[in-house]
């Protein structure tokens, strides 16, 4: 490889990460598991154009740029009409698939999708689920996660059905993150400086700096992970 072509290959492929890095937030999507197969592909189609953009020769990379600027345009489009529109999300994303209904297999929606037993048993067992029995509904969602509703008698019991009353849990809010007081979240918890040194001071921790993580967790409790030995 010569200077030239180091050059060349040096801001092309700079070129094609800061456009992906763009176009990502732009389409906003969080994790694989959570795409549906249209967003999954489009994903591949995304990442394939943007392989041959790096790879192309200097007289063909606009043509290819377009080519890939293009497609997000398209997608994007798509995306903002299937959110204002239930039946064309419908057309492009499908529809949750109800596989067992009231305790029984419907035959007609597995075949349907193609799904034989195997992968049922599969996605049951991935929901801790190894009895098909207990099993009441399972509703194959439009990213390939099963949702399980499991019969009333084999339901966990919970707090409620003892008449157990608890206050609602609240949000954990972070006060302290590698020695730096978040100042934003101090003040929407109505906690001075004054108080969190003392709560610092009673777990002999001299200051802010000595603390990696500091938490007011879900039930309202002060949690402290220091740097150093001290640990709450």
């Amino acid at each position: 490889m010569n200077w030239n072509d180091f050059l060349r290959d040096t801001w092309q492929t700079t070129l094609i990460f800061v456009t992906l890095l763009i176009l990502t937030r732009l389409l906003d999507k969080t994790q694989v598991g959570q795409l549906t197969f249209y967003e999954y592909v489009s994903g591949i189609t995304i990442g394939s154009l943007a392989a041959t953009i790096a790879a192309s020769d200097p007289d063909k990379i606009w043509s290819n740029y377009y080519d890939l600027i293009l497609f997000v345009v398209l997608t994007y489009i798509i995306s903002l009409c299937a959110l204002k529109s239930r039946p064309f999300r419908t057309l492009i994303e499908g529809s949750p698939s109800i596989l067992i209904e009231n305790g029984r297999i419907i035959k007609e929606n597995m075949k349907s999708l193609r799904f034989d037993l195997d992968e049922l048993n599969a996605l049951l067992r991935s929901k801790d689920v190894v009895d098909i029995s207990e099993v009441q509904y399972a509703i194959l969602e439009t990213t390939g996660e099963m949702s399980i509703i499991k019969k009333s008698g084999f339901q966990p019991l919970t707090k409620s059905d003892m008449n157990i009353h608890l206050p609602d849990p609240i949000l954990p809010v972070e006060l302290i993150m590698d020695g730096e007081i978040i100042e934003e979240n101090l003040k929407k918890q109505n906690l001075t400086h004054t108080w969190l040194e003392e709560q610092l001071s009673a777990r002999n921790i001299k200051s802010a700096s000595h603390v990696m993580y500091g938490v007011m967790d879900s039930k309202g409790q002060l949690f402290i992970s220091a740097k150093g030995s001290h640990q709450d």
